[in-house]
């Protein structure tokens, strides 16, 4: 309550035939105020909105992007897009069969497998593929810990910190720059972390530094490491 008035609750606009802007239509849904049949005219950009649960029913665009939506876990009866729907790290994590929508993970053109059905992935897979973009997005899906354990990987550097040794490594690709991580342990937990770091970093101490924020490793110098 304020000033003494109950505050008005959202109220959604009326069903209109008239298509809206696309920087209006994804005000009106963070606001919770989209009508059902909204036609926006052209690409829909909803992503890294956390706070939307629902999308108005018999919606219409050319692209959507519901990237990093993480609570929205459902498209909406009658939606329709023309080019595609980019869902990297939102909520759904499944579709009717049939359904007849491009997907797009990263901006690469995915399956329903890739998309939701990771853990049928392996590692195998990711080198037998020979599209940069699309062995990039299994990567991705597979998870960092997951394909050093199934293919391994070359150790370009170690040494010692607070949670015992960790590891600078590699796996090479013939078309594409190296994955490169750094293997840390937790020393509270014991749980092994694997972190991506840029291609060119060549120690340990380097590429913690970088996951720190540092551009130059001598400036960091922390007294614990984890």
């Amino acid at each position: 309550m304020s000033n003494g008035r109950i505050p008005k609750k959202p109220v959604k606009q009326r069903p209109t035939n008239e298509a809206v802007s696309p920087e209006l239509a994804r005000k009106l849904i963070l606001q919770h105020r989209a009508c059902d049949g909204m036609r926006v005219l052209g690409h829909l950009n909803l992503s890294g909105a956390s706070d939307i649960y629902n999308l108005p029913e018999n919606l219409t665009c050319e692209s959507l992007d519901i990237s990093d939506c993480v609570n929205l876990t459902t498209l909406p009866p009658g939606l329709h897009v023309t080019n595609g729907i980019e869902l990297a790290n939102s909520g759904i994590t499944s579709l009717p069969a049939g359904h007849g929508f491009i997907l797009r993970w990263r901006g690469v053109r995915v399956t329903d497998e890739i998309a939701f059905a990771s853990d049928s992935i392996t590692g195998q897979d990711i080198l037998n593929i020979e599209n940069v973009e699309l062995r990039r997005v299994l990567i991705e899906r597979l998870g960092y810990e997951t394909l050093l354990q199934q293919v391994g990987g070359l150790v370009r550097d170690r040494d010692q910190d607070a949670g015992g040794e960790r590891q600078l490594v590699y796996i090479p690709f013939e078309d594409d720059e190296p994955l490169m991580v750094l293997k840390v342990t937790c020393p509270s937990t014991g749980h092994i972390h694997v972190l991506r770091v840029p291609p060119n970093m060549r120690t340990c101490h380097q590429a913690a530094a970088w996951i720190a924020g540092f551009n130059n490793p001598n400036d960091y110098n922390p007294l614990i490491e984890a």
